[in-house]
């Protein structure tokens, strides 16, 4: 088979694997994948073009301007697939985010964190937004933005590190990163790992570009953001380190400098409540699902009993298995590019210069030097890191994945590219043999998927058949875009049994909406005056403080129930500081510290509030509603007189 006819048949087969219902590509949206297909199909075509096509077409084909307008078609397709996807997550929601919100905000007007309210998590998670809010002011589609920018940033610069190695490896590896489920769900809510995403990339861009020092800066803010980025800042350092000694030197002296930096001013400024914030919290925290507490005592030999415990632990855990199950063709794929690794070393064991190659090859130095085959390895190098520090932690949650997908998007990427290649190269039928076999291998993601699914969703299989319908939200802003995302991946049911991609999940889960946030913030803004506050369900709550105008009592925004479990604040205290801060409205709702329940059984809430209004939100969960009630302090005017707050 002459070239011609290599390169149609490879057309051909990338062709049906894109049309192929459920297929191997399926999981991306058809209005990315066709597009990204044709644009593929063309650069196959490149070569041949240079070679016997008329004397324009091969001077088009040989210049350098076509392939960068192939590339910017491309980017234009991954990016504005990404956005079109984020613009129905732009409204009201029910999630910790709120909290971050109201404390961001209040650090835009002058509070200190730490000192002036609790806060677990370091300060970058709210500097960052309160930057943007002194400037803009606080709005829902401003707050809303942040993360989905914040990731889109992480993006782009892990494509802007990847294309120095090369552009169709750059392509393949933004694809995996934004197209992730749990990168996808992680930047509709401001949680944190989207700010650490983007600091922890441009640190990986600066050190790939040899600015070590300022990649330990950046380094220090992803830190600064969440302190479960240690992992990737640690597979920095170690790339960094095997580079050279002088590298790693600058990288650390960055990172110290700005990481150690707001330790030390948060500490002087925050003093005790810093350490108990950041730190202290966390190790308070009761472990979950069967982990131990790896700090807890501080005997060495209990400590690494405890480690080896919680990984195995995490090895067989439902989060690592939802995390396989979500992105299967990432993880798949970067199993792939281990096993061409291992190939190719073992290629050039057997070389004829053998000693020479087997060491070119192995060597940690080429992790920053911007080759495909060494960022692949990065990524793996850092996964691992971040696998060790799940055994860390006393618990892990789904979203802490997110900047760690962004170094397995790299490793993911490799395949692809090297399938690219070679098919590309391709001279007749035998050099089409290992692309064939690295996208039959990659298909194995939908029989890997469908088996985890059975055995985390077995009710999945028992009522195969049922339809479950979704309803449409629309968003706070960008209604013309809404249309067009709800055009393009929005579907309104699923069957269950039945191979759903997973963007669309995402789509379902992001949006539900907090809808009736304007109804309850106006009725506790008509009803309180301008110095008096709001508290309760720290999902919600705060929102309704945003939105009434008003202030969270005591600015105690986090009041979720591990701050209660950990000890580290009572309810008696927390009734004490709300009742000094002139509390009028506490907001009770399910999936928080102050249910319905609480409110009853404890004598000191059910003495001190009274309810005076449920409203149920039609839009918070899926196919029922979810109700809403506001208590009133009972010794404000209007309510019997004599009665006080949390009397004893």
């Amino acid at each position: 088979m002459k070239r011609p006819l290599t390169i149609s048949a490879a057309t051909v087969a990338v062709w049906l694997a894109v049309a192929l219902p459920g297929g191997p590509f399926a999981f991306l949206p058809a209005a990315l994948r066709w597009p990204l297909a044709l644009l593929l199909a063309v650069a196959l075509w490149l070569p041949q073009a240079t070679e016997r096509g008329g004397e324009r077409v091969a001077r088009l084909a040989a210049s350098a301007r076509l392939p960068a307008t192939l590339e910017a078609l491309a980017l234009v397709a991954i990016f504005g697939t990404y956005v079109l996807l984020k613009v129905p997550g732009l409204h009201a929601s029910g999630t910790d985010e709120n909290v971050y919100f109201y404390l961001a905000a209040r650090v835009s007007q002058g509070a200190v964190p730490y000192r002036d309210f609790f806060f677990s998590h370091p300060p970058v998670h709210l500097l960052v937004p309160a930057l943007v809010f002194k400037v803009l002011g606080f709005s829902l589609p401003v707050a809303k933005a942040i993360p989905a920018l914040a990731q889109g940033l992480a993006g782009l610069f892990l494509y802007l590190t990847a294309r120095r190695a090369s552009r169709g490896f750059a392509l393949a590896a933004l694809a995996f990163h934004l197209g992730a489920y749990q990168v996808l769900m992680g930047s509709t809510d401001m949680n944190g790992e989207n700010l650490l995403s983007a600091f922890l990339l441009a640190a990986l861009l600066a050190a790939v570009r040899g600015r070590f020092l300022l990649a330990g800066c950046l380094a220090g803010l992803a830190v600064g953001a969440g302190l479960y980025g240690l992992a990737g800042v640690l597979a920095l350092a170690l790339a960094t380190g095997f580079a050279s000694r002088r590298a790693l030197a600058r990288f650390l002296v960055g990172w110290l400098a700005v990481f150690g930096g707001l330790l030390l001013v948060f500490g002087l400024l925050g003093g005790r409540a810093f350490f108990d914030g950041v730190f202290a919290y966390h190790l308070a925290k009761p472990p979950k699902d069967g982990r131990l507490s790896v700090f807890a005592g501080g005997n060495p030999i209990a400590m690494v009993g405890a480690y080896l415990h919680n990984l195995g632990v995490y090895v067989t855990s439902k989060v690592l298995r939802r995390t396989l199950y979500w992105d299967a063709p990432a993880h798949l794929a970067a199993v792939i590019a281990a096993g061409l690794l291992v190939g190719q070393a073992i290629h050039a064991r057997l070389s004829p210069d053998a000693r020479a190659a087997w060491r070119s090859f192995l060597s940690p130095r080429d992790l920053l030097a911007g080759t495909p085959a060494g960022l692949a390895r990065l990524g793996f190098l850092a996964a691992v890191c971040f696998f060790a520090q799940w055994a860390a932690l006393g618990e892990v949650y789904d979203f802490y994945q997110v900047p760690m997908l962004c170094f397995v998007a790299l490793a993911a990427g490799y395949p692809f590219w090297v399938a690219f290649r070679l098919a590309r190269e391709a001279r007749g039928p035998v050099d089409l043999r290992l692309p064939a076999l690295l996208t039959a291998l990659f298909a194995l993601h939908l029989p890997m998927a469908e088996a985890l699914n059975r055995h985390l969703w077995p009710e999945e299989a028992r009522e195969a058949g049922e339809v479950v319908g979704y309803e449409w939200r629309q968003p706070v802003t960008l209604g013309a875009l809404a249309t067009a995302s709800r055009a393009l991946y929005f579907a309104d049911q699923r069957v269950k049994g039945a191979r759903t991609p997973a963007y669309r999940h995402y789509l379902w889960n992001k949006l539900l909406t907090f809808s009736s946030v304007d109804e309850v913030a106006r009725h506790v803004r008509e009803r309180t005056a301008a110095d008096e506050t709001v508290t309760g369900a720290s999902m919600l709550a705060p929102l309704v403080a945003l939105q009434a105008g008003r202030r969270v009592a005591a600015d105690e925004a986090d009041t979720n129930y591990k701050r209660f479990s950990s000890g580290m604040l009572t309810e008696e205290a927390f009734l004490q500081r709300a009742c000094r801060d002139r509390v009028r409205y506490l907001v009770s709702s399910p999936r928080s510290y102050f249910t319905a329940q609480l409110m009853t059984s404890s004598p000191a809430l059910r003495r001190s509030f009274a309810v005076e209004r449920q409203i149920v939100d039609p839009q918070l969960t899926h196919g029922r509603g979810f109700p809403i009630t506001l208590y009133r302090r009972r010794d404000l005017p209007g309510l019997p007189a004599g009665v006080v707050c949390a009397p004893r």
